[in-house]
């Protein structure tokens, strides 16, 4: 995988960088000025797909390369194209505050039940050092049953993590099966209806 990511000075609107293929990008972080720039794309889509956690080798114009992370991507909300990324410069032996995606293993007792699968919470906070991110955290429900759920306290030790998303958030539920209130028999009550009103014209 690809993790160098090559950053270029800013010129011209932003709508023709981006015909261009290029996005902007904003850099900060390690005790240095934020900075903008433009990098391509393309080569930001195939790191976002394959591990957004990973550590880059962003090589800035005329000044060398330096380390980061991909902190915050914003996307078109129909076309999904990347409108703008900010990059987090790394010390890689100081710890950073940053999100870890949830991958969900196992087919959970509840769901094959009838249950229903809801998730409240797609990502974790957690500060570590950048040679402990992983591209996600796997966790085992396979175990849930119809009426239980997973906080963050029931998760997990993983080395070298501190947890920061508070112990009581819910992570995911397994809710009881939807129950669908049956139409009235309008077939049975017609035929009803129509006796009575005829009842009540023979007594007349």
């Amino acid at each position: 995988m690809n993790t160098t990511v090559r950053l270029t000075e800013r010129s011209g609107s932003t709508s023709s960088q981006r015909s261009k293929g290029l996005v902007p990008v904003v850099v900060y972080g390690a005790g240095s000025d934020t900075q903008s720039f433009t990098a391509e794309a393309k080569t930001l889509n195939e790191i976002l797909g394959k591990n957004p956690r990973a550590i880059l080798k962003v090589e800035f114009p005329g000044s060398g390369s330096k380390n980061a992370v991909i902190q915050e991507v914003q996307r078109q909300p129909l076309s999904r194209s990347l409108l703008h990324v900010d990059l987090q410069q790394i010390d890689m032996k100081a710890e950073l505050d940053t999100k870890v995606a949830f991958h969900f293993t196992g087919d959970p007792v509840g769901v094959k039940s009838g249950g229903v699968q809801q998730v409240e919470l797609y990502e974790l906070d957690i500060r570590t050092l950048p040679d402990k991110l992983t591209a996600s955290f796997e966790v085992d429900i396979s175990g849930l049953d119809i009426g239980d759920q997973l906080l963050v306290s029931d998760l997990p030790k993983h080395e070298g993590w501190e947890i920061l998303t508070p112990e009581d958030t819910l992570i995911v539920r397994i809710s009881p099966p939807l129950v669908l209130e049956e139409p009235a028999d309008t077939d049975a009550a017609e035929p009803a209806a129509a006796e009575a009103a005829d009842e009540g014209k023979t007594e007349e």
